[in-house]
């Protein structure tokens, strides 16, 4: 196997999850409007936002570019349409700045148990690290909040690079940000397609994350991923990738 001199990182799902739940988020903040909706239904209905306005993105694209008013705009149309969904009065409706406001923070999310330590290790042992995410420009910002950036040489996020994972393009990015070549380079997240997939057709390495039955949402393509390449944690990742 050819030795591996640089490992990129999804974010969300693979370093990072929202801490509590976008539903529970989202309602305290219409409580705190004088509205009541349950938190379950609020998440059921922001996943067919999610989902619905997605399909209007070409493959590749990416999302933030496509409206005028750019990535708010974006925000809007996914929160307008999830209250939509589950009957949220205008009234009990939070500002869009609002909830962007509170997911730039550090207590909307929770950094899973292994990360500090796995990347200090290979901090450690002299792997560079970089991240290639689908994010909106907060992302440095919230790597910085979080405690994590300075462990990333660099961060390449969709609303920057233009294009979205599974795109070769935002791959491209990293290696050239990282000057390295693909075949030097390999892949962690927790997405079939927009990480494993996209990251092999991109000549990277790659591991297909599976922390938990509920995390993994390939779209029922994991079985596609050999055994060996399907790591329940960072560690794994990490033990499969550099031995």
């Amino acid at each position: 196997m050819t030795s591996i001199e640089a490992l990129f990182f999804d974010v969300g799902g693979t370093l990072v999850e929202v801490s509590p739940s976008v539903g529970q988020v989202y309602a305290d903040a219409c409580l705190r409007l004088g509205g009541t909706v349950d938190p379950k239904e609020v998440q059921r209905a922001f996943d067919a936002a999610w989902v619905s306005l997605s399909a209007e993105v070409p493959p590749g694209a990416d999302r933030y570019r496509l409206f005028d008013g750019g990535e708010r705009a974006w925000w809007e149309r996914i929160s307008a349409h999830a209250f939509d969904l589950c009957g949220v009065s205008r009234a009990h409706r939070p500002a869009v700045d609002d909830l962007r406001a509170w997911f730039a923070r550090a207590e909307a999310w929770r950094v899973y148990a292994e990360v500090e330590e796995v990347l200090d290790d290979l901090r450690g042992r002299g792997v560079r690290m970089g991240v290639i995410s689908n994010w909106d420009s907060r992302l440095p910002a919230l790597l910085g909040t979080l405690g994590l950036a300075e462990r990333f040489e660099v961060v390449v996020h969709s609303a920057e690079a233009g294009w979205e994972k599974p795109h070769p393009e935002i791959f491209i990015a990293g290696l050239q940000a990282m000057d390295v070549p693909a075949e030097k380079a390999a892949h962690i997240g927790d997405r079939f397609e927009e990480d494993y997939a996209g990251a092999t057709a991109a000549g990277l390495r790659a591991v297909l994350l599976e922390r938990d039955a509920t995390s993994w949402r390939g779209g029922g393509a994991s079985p596609l991923v050999p055994r060996e390449d399907r790591v329940a944690d960072l560690r794994a990742a990490v033990r499969r990738l550099l031995g």
